[in-house]
C-alpha cells in the first residue's frame, strides 16, 4: 500500500483539520474531558478541604502539630485517592475517544468514553512505552558515567578541555538519538487505536522518512502552543482582576498589619462573591479548552503519521439511510 505524502499543514494541524470537518464531534468529546477533569478535581480539592481548613482557622496564630495536619490529611484521603485514581482512568479513556476520532473518523455512541479492547491496548502500549522512557534515560546516563569514567582512567591530571569536549559531543549524540526515539515512538498509539492491535515499534516505519517534517511540525506547535499560551494568561489575568477587586483590598490590608482574624473574615467574604466565581470559572473553562486543543494537536502529529502509514482515511461520502429503511439516517453518535 502506497504512502501519501507529508502534507505539512495538514501533519501540523491535523487535529484542527478533523475539528473543522467534525466541530460536533470534537466539542462532544472535549465537553467530557472538560467535566470528567473537573470533577475529579473538584473531589481531589475537598479530600485537602480539611487540611486547607485547619491552616485557615490557624491564621497567623502559629501552625498546627504534625498530628493535627497528619489527622486533618486523612480525614480525605479516601476522596483524593478516588480523584486521582478516577483521573488516571479518565486520561486513558479519553486518550481512546480521541484517536477513535483521529485515526478512524469514529466517535462512539451517546457517551464517546468506553474502556474496552482499544484502551486496554493503550494501557500496554502507553506501559511499554513508559518502560522504554526509562530504559533509554538509564543507558543515558550510563553513557555519560562510561565516557567520564574512561577519560579519567589513566591520568594523573583530568584534561578539562577533552572532557568538555567529549561531553559537548557526547550531547548532541544524545539529544538527536532523544528526538529520532521519540519521534518513532509518536505514532505508536495512532497505530494502536487504527490497526485495533498492539502496535509500538511499528511507529519506526511509520515515521520513517519524514521525521524532518514530524520534528517540524512539533516544533511550530511548540511556538503556537507559547504564543497562544502567553494571550491565554494576559485574558485569564483580566477575568481574575475583575472579579477579585475585593481579594486585592484584602491583600492590601495585610501589608498593613492587618488582625489575622479580620483578614480571615475579609477573606472569607471576597470568597462569596459571586462575580470572583464567575470571572474564575470563566478563566478555568479558558484553560480547559486551551489544554484540549495543545494534546488534540500533539496527540494529532502522531495520529496524522498513522493514518498516512496506514494509506489514509477513506474519502468521506455523505451519511444516507438505506433505501428500504424509514425515518431519518443515523447520526455520526
Amino acid at each position: 500500500m502506497s504512502k501519501p505524502s507529508y502534507n505539512f499543514v495538514d501533519g501540523t494541524f491535523y487535529f484542527f483539520k478533523v475539528f473543522g470537518q467534525r466541530p460536533m464531534s470534537v466539542a462532544w468529546i472535549g465537553l467530557w474531558q472538560i467535566l470528567l477533569y473537573a470533577g475529579f478535581s473538584a473531589l481531589i480539592l475537598y479530600g485537602f478541604w480539611p487540611l486547607f481548613e485547619l491552616f485557615l482557622n490557624y491564621g497567623g496564630k502559629g501552625e498546627p502539630s504534625d498530628a493535627e495536619a497528619l489527622s486533618a490529611a486523612l480525614q480525605g484521603v479516601g476522596f483524593y485517592l478516588i480523584g486521582i485514581t478516577g483521573m488516571l482512568i479518565s486520561a486513558l479513556m479519553l486518550q481512546g475517544a480521541w484517536l477513535r476520532l483521529l485515526t478512524r473518523n469514529e466517535v462512539a455512541g451517546g457517551l464517546p468514553l468506553r474502556f474496552g479492547a482499544d484502551e486496554l491496548r493503550l494501557l500496554l502500549v502507553n506501559i511499554v512505552i513508559g518502560l522504554l522512557f526509562f530504559a533509554a534515560y538509564a543507558v543515558t546516563v550510563l553513557l555519560y558515567i562510561v565516557v567520564n569514567a574512561g577519560l579519567m582512567v589513566g591520568a594523573e591530571v583530568p584534561n578539562v578541555a577533552l572532557q568538555a569536549l567529549a561531553n559537548t559531543v557526547l550531547t548532541i549524540v544524545v539529544v538527536v538519538g532523544w528526538i529520532l526515539f521519540l519521534l518513532g515512538l509518536a505514532p505508536a498509539p495512532g497505530l494502536t487505536v487504527r490497526q485495533r492491535g498492539i502496535k509500538i515499534f511499528e511507529g519506526f516505519s511509520a515515521a520513517g522518512g519524514v521525521m524532518g517534517w514530524m520534528f517540524l511540525s512539533y516544533l511550530v506547535l511548540i511556538v503556537v502552543s507559547i504564543i497562544a499560551y502567553v494571550v491565554l494568561s494576559v485574558l485569564q489575568q483580566g477575568f481574575i482582576m475583575v472579579g477579585s477587586a475585593e481579594l486585592i483590598g484584602t491583600l492590601m490590608q495585610i501589608e498593613q498589619g492587618a488582625d489575622p482574624d479580620d483578614l480571615l473574615n475579609a477573606f472569607t467574604q471576597a470568597l462569596q462573591n459571586p462575580l470572583f466565581w464567575v470571572m474564575a470559572g470563566i478563566a478555568i473553562v479558558m484553560q480547559l479548552v486551551f489544554d484540549i486543543f495543545v494534546y488534540g494537536s500533539w496527540h494529532g502529529v502522531g495520529a496524522y503519521v498513522a493514518v498516512r502509514h496506514d494509506g489514509g482515511l477513506p474519502p468521506e461520502t455523505p451519511v444516507q439511510a438505506p433505501a428500504e429503511s424509514v425515518g431519518q439516517a443515523p447520526d455520526e453518535g
